[in-house]
């Protein structure tokens, strides 16, 4: 504290002879002859005092309210070495950091002001002067200068310099770069559909392309399809997945759809299920053999059938989109259905008369199938993801390895045919690994019904599933947008429920 001297002590103290310099110790106060200061500030004025150069009063001052205003600078400026701050990121959640370790190196009483500046007002610093503590809500990433100013009792400022960067919201650095529509097997960047089947049945399916292909305006790679047959009370439920690596994998992915549901639409007919109905009958009521693998037999009829028509298909496509790239543009170009490849999941789910549901998948590639009953907390995966010898790596519908087509039917249909008989369910559920990968981490966890429980319970709490309409498809594909650290692939989701 600066104590200043009246015109009329100055005269006393020429009257006495000499200048008179008086340094008052710390966490003192002077009390000067005519000038005393009280705890309030005021001053009281005695006229005839005299100076009395032994009398001083130890009377520490309270610290002053903390504000962004910087107090006038005092007699020594004290500066500190820079310190940097743990990094920021624009969230549109408050930053904190607590600067009480720099401010313990003074007692409590000892500070008079604090105060911040800033070379910016793009941080909108605050200051939080019970906890020590610095708070903000960045909108610019960025480096950013601050200095934090603390003026003692003994005549000291004290500057602490801090360096804090700002780093821009991950999802604000991707671009959405729409895809050509006008390039060859050009495809929407999105695509949803809601199917209202019988009574309380619905099928609700929605495919988004991945933040990786919109950044480079890329097509989406995957694809599905969907189908009620209400004659046979069957759903027939696909999806497929374009390999990222093939260039016209899209195409694959929609001829896979496409063809397969063509093949077990034709084969799942009235009398179909109807000549399986015994052999269905006499599995879930003695676990038979004989009766496994008739069933087994007919539907590699129509599962197996229809996947090995999609690769076909999709082969004879390569072929002709030769002819055509030669004839237009007068230059061969080879391609094969490696150019094509695609992974495939099909499930058929049928109400049998008896009460329950039979459910069967043929499945090639990654991504997942399961039936959750939440009730019962249980779920039945269909399958087992393809994996190859590094992360990412999976088998493919368009390959002709004995690992996806082995000349043994029996090996075929043992490695990738499936069915179960189940009393009920909440959800049969057939999605991308762009939606697997990021829910389920491990092919381990897709066995986990705590992890689908926690995968329902958040689809629940954006998806009104009650609604029956096209809102419930919105609402699956708005969701699709979910962030997720390094997973950035297409994603497709479809539902019967």
């Amino acid at each position: 504290m600066n104590v200043e001297n009246t015109e009329e002590q100055k005269n006393e103290r020429d009257s006495v002879g000499g200048d008179l310099s008086i340094t008052p110790p710390e966490n003192s106060a002077v009390e000067v002859g005519a000038q005393s200061e009280t705890r309030d500030g005021e001053n009281k004025h005695h006229k005839n005092a005299e100076v009395d150069v032994n009398e001083v009063v130890d009377q520490p001052q309270p610290p002053m309210p903390s504000h962004l205003e910087v107090s006038p600078v005092p007699q020594k400026v004290i500066p500190h070495k820079l310190k940097v701050l743990p990094n920021c990121r624009i969230t549109g959640i408050d930053y904190q950091a607590s600067l009480a370790d720099v401010l313990a190196m003074f007692a409590p009483h000892e500070i008079v002001d604090i105060g911040l500046s800033q070379e910016t007002d793009e941080l909108k610093l605050q200051w939080n002067a019970e906890k020590y503590e610095i708070s903000c809500r960045p909108g610019q990433a960025g480096d950013f200068d601050i200095e934090l100013c603390v003026d003692v009792v003994r005549h000291e400022r004290h500057i602490f310099p801090f360096k804090l960067t700002v780093n821009a919201d991950p999802k604000t650095l991707w671009k959405n770069i729409p895809s050509d529509q006008n390039c060859v097997y050009s495809k929407p960047d999105s695509d949803k559909v809601f199917l209202s089947c019988r009574d309380s049945l619905s099928i609700v399916a929605a495919s988004q392309r991945g933040r990786s292909h919109a950044q480079e305006g890329k097509p989406r790679d995957d694809d599905f399809i969907a189908e009620y047959i209400a004659e046979s009370e069957c759903a027939i439920l696909i999806v497929a997945d374009g390999a990222g690596s093939a260039k016209f994998s899209r195409e694959g992915s929609r001829i896979a759809t496409r063809t397969a549901l063509e093949h077990v639409r034709a084969s799942c007919t009235a009398d179909f299920w109807k000549a399986m109905q015994p052999a269905v009958t006499k599995w879930m009521t003695e676990k038979n053999g004989q009766a496994e693998m008739s069933i087994k037999a007919a539907l590699y009829k129509v599962l197996v059938q229809a996947a090995w028509e999609a690769k076909t298909k999709i082969k004879k496509e390569a072929l002709n989109h030769e002819a055509r790239y030669r004839a237009d543009y007068k230059r061969a170009e080879k391609f094969s259905a490696r150019d094509y490849a695609t992974t495939l999941i099909m499930t058929v789910a049928k109400r049998l008369e008896c009460g329950g549901w039979f459910i069967s998948t043929f499945w090639v590639g990654d991504g997942v199938m399961g039936i959750y009953d939440a009730k019962a907390g249980q779920v039945i995966v269909q399958g087992t993801p393809d994996g190859g010898e590094y992360g990412g790596q999976t088998r493919f519908l368009t390959e002709d390895s004995t690992e996806v087509w082995p000349q043994d039917a029996n090996k075929l249909i043992e490695r990738r045919l499936r069915f179960d008989v189940v009393p009920s369910f909440d959800g049969i559920v057939l999605m991308t690994d762009g939606v697997s990968d990021p829910k389920f981490e491990t092919d381990n966890n897709l066995f986990n019904p705590g992890k689908w429980a926690e995968l329902w319970t958040e689809l629940a709490g954006e998806i009104s599933f009650e609604d029956r309409d096209i809102t419930v498809a919105d609402a699956l594909l708005k969701w699709m947008d979910f962030w997720s650290p390094g997973n950035h692939d297409d994603r497709t989701m479809m539902i019967l429920y």
